[in-house]
């Protein structure tokens, strides 16, 4: 793998990031009574935190399927990686 390639897979990885703590943001705010601060720590609170996590990461599978249309593949990867580093957060969680 030459160097850009590990750079688009580290992009991914964050664009993979962001995505997903994007969807926890707007899935906190639109779908909830309280502030986005409130509604975090009741779910943390109620263990639920782990469910929110893994709603949120929904984007993740639509950056994922633009970024295969768009050929970039590295960053697909780089989505998939930080899925899976979510999916391992959301167990720990």
């Amino acid at each position: 793998m030459k160097l850009t390639d590990y750079i688009q897979l580290f992009l991914g990885i964050v664009i993979g990031l962001a995505a997903a703590s994007l969807g926890v943001y707007l899935f906190l705010e639109l779908f909830t009574d309280n502030g986005f601060e409130n509604s975090l720590s009741t779910m943390r609170a109620e263990g639920l935190l782990g469910k929110v996590i893994t709603i949120g990461t929904v984007l993740n599978l639509i950056v994922f399927f633009i970024l295969i249309r768009l050929k970039k593949d590295m960053m697909a990867w780089g989505i998939i990686t930080a899925t899976s580093i979510l999916a391992l957060i959301t167990v720990i969680v």
